[in-house]
């Protein structure tokens, strides 16, 4: 196939697919052009044009470059060119977004908040692009995660959605976009909407599929509303609805609020997305109103019969198709002149006709950029913010910041305005942020959203309301494989039980599809066997693992090293019988990654003839001992601790490493104490002090020292012992051991302690425990007497398991 080939070229596993003019877009690729007059493709050869072939009308090729040379030629792939003649070829390109998805590296995004480290790129569906920005700037490291929608786009829209599906209540961002879903529409991605009150009803004005949720609260010059039209064009403003009521034609009655908290002198409009009551108390007037006709939304009537007049009771039940009107002072003598029966219309209306019959709306705050001019602001404080901007060509896009963590900072309100001027907005303002912000996303070939950033609480915030993403349109025909990961590195010549490669058939918007054939795997770096396992090619270098079912495939890259940076076993003691056998598990690394166990790719030694490895099994010979299996490769190795036979006392704690995670606790005391101590020493270089006084204490003292996680103890000793510095105060010596099952053993050394100086002390483990032990507290030293109550310290030495 010529490499100017208009045919498809495989894209790498870390680039996404971009489909652009009914072709993909392939890395480097530019542009394309259209034969429109027979003309001749060129190949350059030492600086001179070769003629290949006449180009017919009606063919298009990939263009990768342009260069002024011969009067201006369009290199369409390798060495090959067309020259640029007007009406004999055109020349398209396409949206940078799009370039900058298939070339990042060449069409970074540049931030006056700082350095783009990092830029991440996804297609979540045709129209809505998922990218994520590590930042380093001079006030410290920022996350973004930003959503591009595109508006032209027919099958994408934006809808709100309320927590709980009513005003008050609070839910996640991610529970809202899960109980969306529903045939025939799927959420792609969406962000936490507006500011709350302590009850979780959004502050400002809401509207849900044309419907007028709640009016706002907000002073006019503190807030900002962002809204979609009825033919999808994106507006962000600041309007009000106005509504009235009349009752059998007569003079109109101004409505103060819809689903509002009814204040002194108030009218309020309920409808069902409140609550399921009104919340009000007696001290009102409310007028239930049934066959409710017309959208409740501007410029827009709706008409209804009163159905039933309460006065002085308040809190009436709001049901689904009715509403209630609901006043106090003189908004309640107004609803007292209703009675049942009568004719009812509420009128409303925008202040800004633009916002009449509105779509969608949600409340935000700070209005960030406006005119295409960002805005400063005096407000102090760095903190996680979530806000949503419109592009010159209606598109729009929102974006979070994280914040609160060394990895993101968090920005001002005034860098989050030239963020979004950076990013093309020419409209945009704040909705909630802090512990709220929240983006979701569907990820390619999952079937519910997740969240993509790191809320700074730690966990998903509860909120008010969100906007999400929605498209409307049906999982469609298979159109590629999808293969996760993206990338594996393995190690030359080592074999794979399981390459743990998921794959999943994804639509052209990313849809799960099921599979109706089976996946057929090849690769040009290694061979799959019968078995099912792979091998790796034993020469290190790059390639592809490929999955084909039926007519699609994708691929996985792959890398394939020779050199490791460590080995790490799970396991740092093992014990063996005399002849008996061991797995010998190891994990090669490279750049951080797990990338063999494959025994064949390690070398083994075992010290002092105690046995062999094989194929990473251990096999013990006949000798009673204690030594070291040593797995390497290259320069780097790893060593388990073996103990094979009866190999008598095995010391598990020797005081001569880092003692700092050694505690003490204790009982009836007056002080307690240990330390690390470099005199008193049986053998080494250090033991451990515990020092005491019960002096003036009633009932059972001790003193206990124990490590801030349990020693094991592996296999099933007979014993524990121990080297003890006595000071001959006559007190009860202890260990507690637990077994595999969970039940804790008290072990007697000596209930009088009663010698000073150095000796060795044993106690039995008792026999039907569940091997293998820890040992939980290693040390307990107890006076049971109020009559010995004194003060004192010992050395604890050599801490050992004994098998004999």
């Amino acid at each position: 196939m010529f490499p100017f080939s208009y045919a498809v070229k495989k894209a790498s596993a870390s680039t996404p697919v971009v489909y652009w003019e009914g072709m993909q877009l392939v890395k480097g690729q530019v542009g394309k052009v259209d034969i429109l007059k027979p003309i001749n493709l060129w190949k350059r050869e030492n600086n001179k044009l070769k003629f290949v072939r006449v180009l017919k009308p009606g063919e298009a090729y990939r263009v990768y470059r342009y260069d002024a040379a011969f009067g201006g030629q369009y290199g369409v792939g390798g060495q090959y060119f067309v020259t640029n003649m007007k009406g004999y070829v055109q020349y398209k390109t396409p949206s940078k977004l799009k370039l900058k998805l298939v070339n990042p590296e060449l069409y970074g995004t540049k931030l006056t908040l700082g350095t783009v480290t990092q830029e991440q790129t996804a297609v979540l569906a045709p129209g809505v692009t998922q990218s994520k920005l590590s930042v380093k700037g001079s006030k410290g490291n920022q996350e973004i995660y930003k959503l591009d929608v595109d508006q032209k786009s027919s099958q994408i829209s934006f809808e709100t959605s309320l927590a709980k599906d009513q005003m008050i209540g609070f839910e996640t961002v991610n529970s809202m976009a899960h109980r969306e879903e529903d045939e025939g529409k799927y959420v792609i991605a969406g962000v936490n909407g507006d500011y709350f009150d302590s009850n979780g009803a959004p502050t400002d004005l809401t509207v849900h599929n044309g419907e007028l949720v709640t009016t706002n609260t907000t002073p006019v010059n503190e807030r900002t509303i962002f809204g979609v039209s009825f033919s999808g064009k994106a507006m962000i403003g600041n309007p009000e609805i106005l509504l009235s009521v009349s009752a059998n034609g007569q003079k109109p009655y101004l409505i103060n609020s819809v689903n509002k908290r009814r204040f002194a002198g108030h009218l309020v409009l309920y409808t069902s997305y409140f609550a399921s009551n009104t919340m009000t108390n007696e001290l009102g007037t409310e007028v239930v109103l049934s066959n409710v006709t017309g959208q409740l939304n501007g410029n827009g009537q709706i008409t209804a019969t009163v159905k039933e007049v309460i006065i002085g009771k308040g809190s009436a039940a709001l049901k689904p198709g009715e509403f209630i009107l609901s006043g106090h002072a003189a908004g309640s003598d107004y609803l007292k002149s209703l009675k049942a029966g009568d004719s009812v219309t509420i009128n409303a209306s925008y202040d800004k006709p633009e916002w009449d019959r509105v779509q969608q709306a949600i409340g935000g705050r700070y209005h960030l950029v406006k005119g295409g001019n960002a805005k400063t602001f005096n407000i102090a404080g760095a903190h996680p913010r979530t806000a949503i901007g419109i592009k010159e060509d209606g598109s729009v896009f929102a974006v979070v910041i994280d914040g609160r963590r060394a990895q993101s900072k968090g920005v001002t309100l005034t860098d989050l305005a030239k963020v979004m001027k950076d990013f093309g907005a020419v409209e945009a303002i704040t909705f909630d942020g802090g512990g709220s912000s929240t983006m979701v996303t569907r990820k390619q070939g999952e079937t519910t959203t997740s969240v993509v950033n790191n809320p700074s609480d730690g966990r998903e915030r509860n909120v008010s309301n969100s906007l999400l993403i929605i498209a409307r349109r049906q999982a469609g025909e298979l159109h590629r494989l999808l293969l996760n990961p993206e990338e594996v590195t393995l190690f030359a010549g080592a074999s794979y039980k399981d390459l743990k490669i998921a794959a999943k058939g994804v639509d052209k918007n990313n849809n799960t599809v099921s599979l109706k054939d089976r996946i057929v795997w090849t690769s040009n770096v290694g061979k799959f066997n019968s078995d099912g396992s792979f091998t790796a090619s034993g020469i290190p270098g790059k390639g592809t693992i490929t999955g084909t079912s039926g007519t699609v495939a994708g691929s996985v890259s792959v890398h394939i090293t020779n050199v490791l940076d460590s080995i790490k076993v799970p396991k740092d003691t093992i014990i063996v019988d005399k002849n008996g056998t061991a797995a010998i598990p190891a994990s090669g690394y490279h750049g951080g990654m797990d990338v063999v166990t494959d025994p064949a790719a390690f070398t083994y030694s075992v010290s002092d003839n105690l046995g062999t490895v094989e194929n990473g099994i251990f096999k013990a010979s006949g000798k009673d001992g204690i030594g070291k299996i040593t797995i390497s490769h290259g320069k780097v190795s790893a060593e388990i601790k073996v103990i094979t036979g009866n190999p008598g006392p095995v010391i598990i704690e020797d005081f001569e490493g880092d003692i700092s995670g050694w505690q003490v606790s204790g009982a009836r005391y007056e002080s307690v104490k240990v330390s690390p101590e470099s005199v008193y020493v049986k053998e080494g270089k250090r033991s451990l002090k515990v020092a005491y006084n019960f002096i003036g204490t009633t009932g059972t003292s001790g003193v206990y020292a124990s490590k801030k996680e349990p020693i094991p103890v592996m296999g099933a000793p007979k014993k524990i012992g121990m080297w003890v510095y006595g000071d001959n105060k006559g007190h009860w010596l202890r260990s507690q051991l637990k077994d595999a099952a969970g039940k804790e053993i008290q072990l007697d050394f000596t209930k009088n302690l009663d010698w000073t100086g150095w000796k060795y002390v044993e106690a039995d483990i008792p026999a039907g425990l569940t091997a293998p032990y820890v040992l939980e507290i290693p040390v307990r030293y107890m006076q049971v007497s109020d009559e010995h109550k004194n003060r004192g310290q010992i050395f604890i030495d050599q801490i050992q398991a004994v098998y004999e």
